[in-house]
């Protein structure tokens, strides 16, 4: 049965709901709470010395909400912590709210400021939402841990983490072991994510979100001594959909480790470094579609030589790569830099892109190389040249200079291309990725998609290349959750195959 308990930050007599009211502390209100409880913050700066730790789990049918008025503000006062860098922040480190061991909690409408090193931490808890949380700083704006941790929904929050990051600070500056081997960065504390996990199971949704001036968006690893357990146990059915990436310094979307069913559709990319990194990762059933990425900017100071960027980053051909299907399709890209700088990857199906390349002599100045090439050198990226590595690239319309022709390097990965002259969207640098007329052209046969449970989608083959046609957005497959039975017989086949 539901209870509203009415906080504001001094928890006494307040006119609430055209009557006089006894309110709690936000901190006495959560520990005295229940399942069904809708705990109502009423405007006002709550200053939290400590964290706010829930010590109870919701029900089902009645989950424990906390739901901000609007001008309802947590401040933390936290400056960043320096000992917290691209690593779990551990229970005992500040967090503006902890949530362990819990089910079925909900928190609204409420801004966090100066959160260090997380608004939200997460371990072994599951049947989470957040829906319209503002964030301001943090390391993490989320970080989840612990392999009990699913079913978390992060829909329409906002979060900025620094805005120095983009343009201020040199790349090395927050990555430990850049500027001299072995040593901390300087802002080593930057180097987090507005979702950063380890060792989760999954199920995933993030949505809807707008997140800017950030090192990382979503960061899920999984730790050395969990990768001997079976395929999708950790960092399964993840959605990042409908989201908006802007000035992110390092990547946007960061699996790492093993990762099976990510879907990553209908998002825009706006300045940010490498949309996709891929670096050492196994696994597969990764879905790219419907994604549109622009840029007016470039990152770092003067100087910086880590501001080339690229689409998608893989990792040394040592590394761990996907053995399942990996499917980039019906995306546009507006670019001023690599689509992949180098490494190695299997499985990959890039279909039906548009891949625009601005041109540099009409730009501002050191904003993009006079030479920007589409790939890094050929030695370095390996698509399959000794040996059949499941990459094809197939009707992509692009205005590269060097396209189709880069690819006689690896025989047998080009079918089908769309080679253009000039532009081929209509606005590229004001963010308008419907293509120009002449190459707004369909197909003539659906895509086929395999799905993580043994099905297969198809495309409408009237759509055309990229993720608009005309003004109107590619409508790509619907979400298929992964069957772990299915997966595991892929794995196991994949696995004899190699061993043959």
């Amino acid at each position: 049965m539901l209870r509203m308990v009415y906080v504001t930050p001094d928890g006494g007599r307040h006119w609430v709901d055209s009557t006089w009211r006894e309110t709690s502390t936000l901190h006495n209100a959560v520990a005295n709470c229940a399942p069904g409880d809708l705990i109502r913050l009423m405007p006002g700066n709550y200053f939290l010395p400590e964290p706010v730790d829930i010590p109870i789990s919701g029900l089902e049918d009645q989950p424990i909400i906390i739901r901000g008025e609007y001008g309802a503000i947590l401040e933390g006062r936290r400056p960043p912590d320096p000992e917290v860098s691209a690593i779990d922040p551990g229970c005992a480190k500040y967090a503006a709210f902890r949530i362990i061991g819990k089910r079925h909690i909900r928190l609204d409408n409420i801004r966090i400021e100066r959160a260090w090193p997380s608004a939200v931490y997460i371990r072994d808890s599951n049947d989470l939402i957040f829906k319209n949380l503002q964030i301001r700083g943090g390391t993490y704006a989320f970080y989840a841990t612990g392999e009990h941790t699913s079913r978390i929904i992060i829909e329409n929050c906002d979060w900025i983490q620094d805005d120095v990051i983009w343009r201020y600070l040199n790349w090395a500056m927050i990555h430990d072991g850049e500027i001299t081997p072995g040593k901390e960065a300087p802002y080593r504390y930057l180097n987090g994510a507005f979702f950063g996990a380890d060792d989760i199971a999954g199920d995933i949704v993030i949505r809807g979100n707008d997140v800017r001036h950030c090192y990382n968006a979503v960061r899920m690893d999984v730790s050395a001594t969990n990768l001997q357990k079976p395929i999708g146990s950790f960092n399964r059915n993840v959605r990042i959909i409908d989201n908006r990436f802007s000035f992110v310094r390092d990547n946007p979307i960061e699996p790492e480790a093993t990762a099976v069913g990510w879907w990553v559709a209908y998002n825009q990319f706006y300045n940010c470094h490498k949309l996709f990194s891929q670096d050492n990762l196994a696994g597969g059933y990764w879905y790219y579609f419907g994604n549109r990425g622009c840029f007016d900017s470039r990152p770092g100071p003067e100087g910086d030589e880590n501001n080339g960027g690229a689409v998608f980053k893989f990792g040394k051909s040592s590394h761990a790569q996907p053995s399942m299907p990996f499917e980039c399709f019906h995306n546009s890209f507006f670019l001023r830099q690599k689509y992949v700088k180098k490494g190695a990857t299997r499985m990959w199906q890039n279909r039906r892109n548009a891949i625009g390349y601005a041109n540099p002599a009409t730009l501002p100045i050191n904003l993009m190389p006079l030479d920007q090439t589409l790939f890094g050198p050929t030695d370095e990226l390996d698509l399959g040249r000794d040996e059949d590595r499941g990459v094809r690239f197939s009707g992509d319309v692009c205005n590269h200079a060097t396209y189709p022709a880069i690819f006689d390097a690896w025989s047998g990965v080009l079918s089908n291309p769309r080679p253009a002259a000039g532009p081929i969207f209509k606005a590229g640098i004001c963010g308008d990725l419907e293509l120009v007329p002449e190459y707004a052209e369909g197909f003539r046969n659906p895509l086929e998609v395999p799905m993580p449970d043994g099905t297969v989608w198809k495309s409408d083959p009237q759509s055309w290349p990229g993720a608009l046609t005309g003004k109107k957005l590619f409508n790509g497959p619907d979400y298929v959750p992964v069957d772990l039975a299915f997966i595991r017989t892929k794995t196991n086949e994949s696995n004899s195959n190699a061993g043959d």
